[in-house]
């Protein structure tokens, strides 16, 4: 109500206490009438009833029935009399007249009795009304009796209540309109009263109108009452000092245009020398323009060539290093192309005509962004690059992502560009922000307001006082001379500069000559929203860490803790083996260890054989960290489970970690991969492929991946069964195994380059359970195209097809994957523990490559095996027989690749290794390898495995 006008004031406290009362007065006048016709009605019915009590008590003594009915036919004809009725003493009824369908005769019938009726004298409902009185004795009745004090009947009167509700109506139609009318009355007199009162005030705002838009000769009237007219005399004393005050005013101005006057001429000399320096800046403007046009055609040439020639090369197939090449060129060409329209548009800025978007971004991509894009430029000068975000700052942001990151991108370019040695670092954090000076003034959007300070910190050259001074003027830099070292424009601070101060922000920098700079700006910006990333699946996974570089080891240290990842930071490469060994021996194995590597690193043997230690002997999980390579770079990166460039995206170091721990990508990535549907092939097109391997299970998974890929496959169980389909048929590829009784796969490759048809020069690929690093070497002399270690996969076999022969395989039932690299693959993850499980049905079901039936049947078809496979074992080691041993447990190692009995296939690989090295101890050896078999036997006879599988899948 403080924002009510004077008018509606006055008619609600005029009205509403008036309305009130008589709502009241007339709701009580209406119910005491209507309680009075009620009464009188009731008053009515109990007269009738004991007047026909009375004279129906002759009538009912001598039993003459025409005389009761005459007497109820004559009460009849009483107004609002429904029905009439006279029982005698034992409540029956004698004589009834009127209607007997009423509701009160509804309700003595099915509900109250009618003893407690007569009783009570009285029974109404919502239409009518019964009344009852006892018909007394006559005189002839002996007073003595007992039955002089019984009644002999009743006389019950029922009255209707139509004359009733007809009063009621009209009592409160009559009530409603008076009250109404008497509403109306006190409204129009409240309307008169705040007419009375707003009236002159409207005429005292429309004076005041006038006489602010000049018109000081208006004067008030407006016989409002002694209080206004104070008013009225006050405002026109206050329009007669005003006229006065107006006139005095145009003498002086009238004086001052006769003072310029004189000094026309004085002006016109002026006026003649800005036209000259107006002419001089627009011929200077001219050349600016002529040269931004022609500085803009000789780049935008250039730039147009880039950037659609990359456009061509991500359309063609490439692999991930080269999508992440091309891509961060497109990206680094589009940031260019806009900061030289920016920049030639140098003018716009300076005009005041520069609009900034207000749209979310995320900073940290900006950052990492940026970073990516100049880091082949600053890790040709061995710099290290970083970029530290503090946890509390947002990560989503309101604000215009494409000026921040040029700001951005200009800092960092200029501290990599005057750094030689050491590191450029990238630091985000919140600023305390200043209170402003209106403290009503309305923020800019619903969220609040934050300060973001965002500093470029470098080990560089520095800079002196005096250039410090003049670092942020236009074509201007720190080094002047004609023969700059580092080149530029000397704009990019000022424009720089130009945009912070546009984005409501301030830019400075502190620098020490020889000691390096730190460039920071600030933002005003608001939170966009909150993000939240899921990254429970890497919680207290532990990881063994080595970095040499502390500041990129600080910021990686800290993204990891941020996901709740237990890192523990090594800085001797020495010791890194030593203490993974010693944490699997403790049952608390590491989840992986991260290699970060400087270039002349990359060739040492020394990291070379400490990954393939990592990965091979303690079975653990290595992520190698290195600056920015070329691909052709011969480096020990393939050996490595993963490989990122420095600086690491979150993104990519979090799906990274994420297969390291988990074995495969986040579904997220995978679904997010771009996929483009296979080519339609002819059959006759598809390479021929022969399949040869002594092991039952291990053919039919190996036919099984090749079908899949819908390759036609013919399969052998022997070398002499492959020699025969060699000659008999032409084949494109033969994945053959080593090991196998009778013709080996080496004898077998060797008969068949002799031969004199067409597969004499086809590619083999050997296929060995556990080859060692100085079997490698044998088996390509032996006349092998590769080789390919147990177990195999359907990504091992499709990049054999395409290094091999050219072609490029498509799963049947799949779509391609965005690249055929060692990515793409399921990868076994770390050992945490020497204590192997007896069997692990989930890395069943991933070594089948998720299908159900098939790692139910490998599984099934080694434990038919393990009597047979013992016995033979048995009595090889008996009598001595080495071959035949090393064969039953190669073929045995081969079997337990494809299944998930991790204990038993490191105790065959562990003897095969002692057999082939004539390692002494191998006695010992067997009877665990038989040891480790029956365990794994009882365990299944013990154990519903088929069950348990199942329930893995879901199935």
């Amino acid at each position: 109500m403080r924002r009510w006008g004077i008018r509606k004031k006055v008619l609600l406290q005029a009205l509403l206490p008036y309305t009130v009362l008589l709502i009241l007065v007339g709701g009580f006048l209406a119910h005491s009438w209507i309680d009075n016709r009620h009464q009188t009605l009731q008053q009515r019915g109990q007269a009738l009833s004991r007047q026909l009590a009375t004279a129906s008590a002759q009538a009912l003594t001598r039993g003459s029935q025409s005389d009761l009915a005459a007497l109820t036919r004559s009460l009849m004809q009483e107004q609002d009399v429904q029905s009439v009725t006279i029982y005698d003493a034992g409540k029956r009824e004698r004589v009834h007249s009127g209607s007997r369908d009423t509701r009160a005769r509804e309700k003595l019938a099915t509900g109250q009795p009618l003893e407690s009726v007569l009783q009570a004298g009285f029974l109404s409902s919502g239409q009518s009304s019964l009344y009852v009185t006892p018909v007394p004795r006559g005189a002839s009745a002996s007073p003595d009796s007992q039955d002089s004090l019984q009644p002999q009947g009743w006389a019950v009167v029922e009255l209707s209540h139509d004359s009733l509700r007809q009063g009621r109506r009209q009592t409160i139609r009559l009530t409603s309109a008076g009250v109404s009318a008497a509403i109306l009355l006190s409204l129009l007199c409240a309307l008169r009263l705040s007419r009375s009162l707003t009236d002159p005030i409207r005429e005292l705002t429309r004076a005041t109108s006038l006489l602010r838009e000049g018109h000081l000769e208006t004067r008030l009237n407006t016989r409002g009452g002694p209080e206004l007219e104070q008013l009225e005399s006050g405002l026109n004393a206050m329009a007669l000092e005003l006229s006065r005050a107006h006139s005095q005013m145009q003498q002086n101005v009238d004086q001052a245009t006769e003072d310029l006057r004189e000094t026309l001429e004085t002006i016109e000399i002026q006026n003649i020398e800005l036209d000259l320096a107006r002419k001089q800046a627009l011929e200077a403007s001219r050349i600016k323009s002529e040269f931004l046009a022609n500085m803009s055609h000789e780049i935008r040439t250039p730039l147009n060539g880039i950037i659609g020639f990359t456009e061509l090369m991500l359309k063609n197939p490439a692999s991930r290093q080269q999508q992440d090449h091309l891509d961060t060129i497109r990206k680094s060409s589009e940031i260019l192309l806009t900061i030289i329209n920016d920049i030639l548009d140098f003018s716009k800025i300076e005009a005041g005509k520069l609009v900034l978007d207000r749209v979310p971004f995320r900073l940290r991509d900006i950052i990492e962004d940026v970073l990516v894009m100049l880091a082949p430029a600053a890790h040709e000068k061995n710099l290290d690059l970083v970029s530290m975000v503090y946890n509390d700052v947002p990560d989503d942001l309101v604000g215009d992502p494409l000026r921040v990151k040029q700001v951005i991108t200009n800092l960092v370019n200029n501290a990599i560009k005057f750094t030689q040695t050491g590191e450029v670092v990238v630091r985000a954090m919140l600023d305390e922000l200043e209170e402003p000076d209106d403290p009503e003034a309305p923020s800019r959007g619903g969220s609040e307001p934050l300060c973001l300070r965002i500093s470029v910190t470098d080990t560089g050259v520095g800079l002196s006082r005096a250039q410090q001074q003049s670092l942020f003027s236009a074509f201007n830099q720190a080094d002047a001379s004609t023969a700059r070292q580092y080149g530029g424009t000397g704009l990019g601070l000022v424009i720089s500069r130009r945009l912070v101060e546009e984005m409501g922000g301030e830019i400075s920098l502190e620098s020490e000559l020889g000691a390096g700079s730190t460039f920071w700006f600030t933002l005003l910006t608001e939170q966009a929203g909150e993000h939240t990333e899921d990254d429970s699946a890497l919680q207290g996974e532990p990881v063994l860490y080595f970095e040499q570089q502390e500041a990129t080891g600080l910021a990686m240290e800290h993204q990891m803790r941020w996901w709740g990842m237990a890192v523990e930071r090594e800085r001797d490469p020495d010791r890194l083996l030593p203490r993974v060994r010693q944490a699997q021996a403790d049952q608390k194995g590491f989840a992986a260890v991260i290699l970060g590597l400087s270039r002349h690193r990359l060739r040492s043997t020394r990291y070379r054989k400490l990954v393939m230690q990592l990965e091979t002997d303690c079975q653990c999980r290595v992520l190698v960290l290195t600056p920015t390579l070329h691909e052709s770079q011969d480096t020990l990166i393939p050996l490595a489970s993963e490989h990122l460039f420095k600086p690491v995206r979150r993104d990519r170091l979090y799906r990274s970690m994420y297969r390291l721990v988990h074995g495969h990508y986040p579904r997220e990535f995978r679904a997010a991969a771009p996929v483009a549907p296979p080519p339609e092939r002819h059959p006759e097109s598809l390479p021929r492929v022969l399949a040869v391997d002594d092991n039952e299970a291990n053919l039919k998974l190996l036919v099984t991946l090749l079908q899949d890929l819908s390759l036609p496959v013919e399969k052998a169980s022997s070398g002499y069964q492959a020699l025969s389909l060699l000659q008999q048929a032409s084949f494109d590829l033969v994945f053959m195994d080593v090991q196998m009784p009778g013709m080996d796969g080496i004898a077998c490759t060797g008969q068949l380059r002799q031969m004199d048809n067409d597969n004499r020069g086809i590619p083999v690929i050997a296929l060995t359970a556990h080859a060692l690093s100085e079997e490698q070497d044998r088996l390509l002399k032996s006349g092998f195209d590769g080789y390919l270690t147990k177990p195999i996969n359907q990504s091992l076999i499709r990049d054999i097809l395409r290094q091999n022969i050219g072609f490029t395989a498509f799963p049947g039932d799949t779509r391609p994957e965005p690249w055929l690299d060692r990515e793409s693959r399921m990868l076994e993850t770390s050992r945490r523990s020497t204590r192997l499980a007896t069997v692990d049905l989930e890395e069943s079901l991933r070594l089948a490559g998720g299908r159900l039936d098939l790692a139910e049947e490998m599984l099934a078809t080694l434990l038919s095996q393990l009597p047979e496979e013992a016995d033979i074992i048995r009595e090889a080691l008996a009598n001595g027989d080495h071959d035949r041993l090393l064969e039953r447990v190669h073929r045995l190692h081969g079997a337990c690749r494809y299944c998930g009995v991790p204990t038993l296939r490191q105790h065959a690989a562990a003897l095969e290794t002692a057999i082939k090295r004539d390692q002494p101890g191998t006695a010992a050896m067997t009877e665990s390898l038989l040891a480790a078999m029956e365990a794994l036997r009882r365990w299944c006879e013990q154990n519903d495995w088929r069950r348990d599988l199942r329930e893995n899948t879901g199935t």
